[in-house]
């Protein structure tokens, strides 16, 4: 677990293993990757209902081809304000 993982780990969500947050959450997440330098390879949307999750591949990108790229916080952040607010996020770190 890196050092953003570790400050948000309260503020997670598991779900069957997968570890999400809300809208929010993940913008604050990306900022703080950014403060930290920490690369971000990618992101997954999920709606999440109680009996079930449904993950959204069009509401989720790969970053893993831009890990140097400064700008992929700034990518981020504008991809995740566009989403619904009902969607949960897994964020994929550079380690």
């Amino acid at each position: 677990m890196n050092k953003v993982e570790n400050l948000f780990i309260e503020k997670a969500i598991d779900v069957c293993g997968i570890i999400v947050y809300s809208k929010k959450e993940t913008l604050d997440f990306i900022e703080a990757c950014r403060n930290f330098e920490i690369g971000i390879l990618g992101i997954d949307a999920f709606f999440i209902a109680e009996k079930m999750t449904q993950p959204r591949m069009e509401d989720s990108i790969n970053y893993s081809r831009y890990t140097k790229d400064k700008n992929i916080y700034y990518s981020a952040l504008e991809f995740i304000s566009e989403r619904d607010d009902n969607l949960f996020f897994e964020i994929v770190c550079d380690y």
